[in-house]
């Protein structure tokens, strides 16, 4: 099977889809926010795949650090959410 950049598009954009679809469908703020890393491996997905068709030579690697960097904003922004809204929370 031949992986083409409109496959690894099509992938990203049903991994973004999925996640806007979990974070538009929970009630919950923290339910909510499980949606959010997915959205982001949807957006790594296609940096990567963009930057390894795209590059003729050795910066195919930057496609790779922006997938690490959103991958990182996601963790940070999700254990962000659950903090704030474990702190609103009565006790």
């Amino acid at each position: 099977m031949n992986v083409t950049l409109v496959t690894v598009l099509f992938v990203a954009a049903a991994l973004i889809a999925i996640g806007a679809f979990v974070a538009a469908w929970k009630q919950d703020v923290v339910a909510a926010l499980t949606g959010l890393p997915v959205m982001f491996a949807g957006a790594g997905t296609a940096f990567v795949g963009v930057s390894r068709f795209a590059a003729a030579d050795a910066a195919s690697l930057v496609g790779q650090e922006v997938a690490v960097l959103l991958t990182l904003l996601a963790l940070s922004s999700t254990a962000l959410g659950v903090a704030i809204a474990g702190r609103e929370a009565p006790r």
